[in-house]
């Protein structure tokens, strides 16, 4: 709720700091401003799916191979994980990023946009879905470029709230091997 109440203060700021004279109040609100914290809403989806009785189940599909399974809160925990390592939320890394926010008409969201000032940073892009009625989070998209030795790994994920998250890696080494990963963890999101 304290998310929320943060976004509409932030918004109303936003909109009303439009004149050339507001020029100094932006930079102050800027510099002061905090990140969407992903860490706790994720932590708090995790705690979700481990207090109730869902089947959670992984489809995984590596080079073309593709493989469905049931699997345990553990084993759920352990991909979950990935999203609580891309938190920019830190103080440290407050400065590195820059938040956008705009109103999507097209999916009834609020987004909040972060891009890095450096394109040396891992998280390359994260997009946060709220919505427009509530505020409260309905997806969210990581992008990530690393380097694992000499492999770059492209990793797009996301998160659909209360239902499922996804995990799609691609690694290419300098040799021309291309590796291509997709992990779908679905524990409440029932296809029509």
């Amino acid at each position: 709720m304290k998310n929320c109440m943060y976004l509409f203060v932030l918004l109303i700021l936003f909109t009303s700091c439009k004149n050339k004279k507001s020029t100094k109040i932006e930079k102050q609100v800027s510099d002061t401003t905090r990140f969407f914290a992903l860490s706790g809403f994720f932590k708090e989806q995790i705690v979700d799916v481990d207090l109730k009785a869902y089947n959670i189940y992984l489809i995984k599909e590596l080079n073309g191979k593709r493989d469905s399974i049931g699997i345990d809160k553990e084993i759920f925990k352990t991909y979950a994980t990935n999203f609580l390592t891309k938190d920019i939320s830190t103080p440290e890394m407050h400065d590195k990023y820059t938040e956008t926010v705009f109103h999507d008409l097209s999916t009834n969201s609020y987004t909040l946009n972060y891009r890095p000032k450096s394109v040396d940073e891992a998280i390359q892009n994260i997009d946060i879905l709220l919505d427009e009625n509530t505020n409260i989070v309905k997806r969210v998209f990581i992008r990530t470029e690393t380097m694992k030795k000499d492999t770059s790994i492209i990793e797009q994920s996301n998160w659909k709230a209360d239902k499922s998250f996804q995990i799609n890696r691609v690694s290419k080494t300098p040799s021309g091997y291309v590796s291509n990963e997709f992990n779908y963890v679905n524990w409440n999101d029932r296809k029509k």
